[in-house]
């Protein structure tokens, strides 16, 4: 193993030893943010392979991760399958969906592609999520309850052992995490990035747009559908409300905000997107001048509003971009005043 992939794998384990501790202690609703949180960073993170590698638009990485959480529901609860077996089945059938919804992006680019896949979304929130037809998939209106699940032996059950189905997820989110960094220094992370910045160069040179494309989409949806299919293990069930369409414009708009181009900014997102509006919801309210104030999850969706535009103008690599930028410059810094130190007379 190369000496870059230890130091990567190293900070894994070190970033997992630390997050596993967060939630021990909270109460109940914190520690399902804390699960619900790394839902959404294997949706940002998805987002990141797909956007930040490849150049490609997407606006339906929620219906990806609904996919997944249905079909795991589905295997579970329905044919009484086991929840390995279900985010088995929930990563395929998103990995599925992301072919087929890559299929228009070999023609299509840009603004185009993106009302495509905002459409596709529209049509599963609406007419597959909560069509009677498709009961056999989405468990009716009432969609699947899951209950006494387990792992590899491992009590994952919402009610009593949450915070095993989060150790698990995170172990799996940090395992992500350094495969996808990874793939960026790998020969495809090279095709993805030369698909990204020119197709017509990216072709001049040998590389295969269509393979590459469908690779992008289909291992960008399996994320979205891996995340997705811990849903409802931590939620004890599984509806449409939690990936209607508004949620992946969330997704899209805080992974731009957070810095769509890297891998940590996922963790990020998933963190801002999942503990804010509970934070907000739960302690914004009281009393201020003698008025009554009460703050509503549309603050949220207006707050994301404003720093998204904010962070286009001011911050145009994101959050983790500028964070990452600064690091930069003071160890440049440091390390130019060590060289001054050492020059010789």
């Amino acid at each position: 193993m190369m000496p870059g992939h230890i130091v990567r794998f190293a900070i894994a384990i070190v970033a997992f030893a630390v997050l596993a501790r967060l939630p021990v202690g909270l109460d109940g609703a914190f520690q399902f943010d804390a699960a619900l949180a790394l839902v959404w960073a294997f949706g940002i993170l998805s987002l990141v392979l797909l956007t930040g590698y490849a150049g490609q638009v997407s606006l339906c990485q929620a219906t990806f991760a609904g996919v997944g959480a249905y079909g795991a529901g589905m295997t579970v609860a329905g044919l009484h399958g086991g929840y390995l077996l279900g985010i088995v089945v929930g990563v395929l059938f998103a990995m599925v969906l992301g072919v087929l919804v890559g299929l228009p992006a070999l023609r299509l680019h840009g603004i185009t592609l993106a009302i495509v896949t905002l459409g596709i979304a529209l049509v599963f929130d609406k007419y597959v999520f909560q069509d009677h037809i498709f009961d056999w998939f989405t468990g009716g209106t009432g969609g699947w309850q899951v209950t006494g699940a387990s792992i590899l032996a491992i009590s994952v059950d919402s009610s009593k052992h949450l915070l095993a189905a989060y150790d698990i997820l995170l172990a799996l989110f940090c395992i992500t995490a350094v495969l996808m960094v990874n793939l960026h220094q790998s020969g495809a992370g090279r095709r993805f990035r030369a698909i990204r910045d020119s197709e017509v160069a990216a072709s001049t040179m040998g590389v295969n747009l269509t393979r590459y494309k469908l690779l992008a989409f289909a291992l960008s949806a399996g994320m979205a559908g891996l995340g997705g299919s811990f849903y409802p293990l931590i939620a004890g069930s599984v509806s449409p409300q939690p990936f209607w369409v508004f949620t992946s414009l969330q997704l899209a708009a805080i992974g731009v905000l957070m810095g769509v181009r890297y891998v940590p900014a996922a963790a990020l997102g998933g963190l801002f997107m999942a503990v804010v509006p509970d934070v907000l919801t739960r302690y914004g309210h009281g009393v201020f001048m003698g008025r009554l104030y009460e703050i509503s999850y549309d603050w949220f969706q207006l707050a994301v509003g404003v720093l998204l535009v904010l962070q286009l103008i001011l911050l145009p690599d994101g959050v983790w971009g500028d964070i990452r930028g600064r690091a930069a410059r003071i160890r440049d810094l440091v390390r130019g005043g060590a060289n001054k130190q050492v020059r010789p007379a």
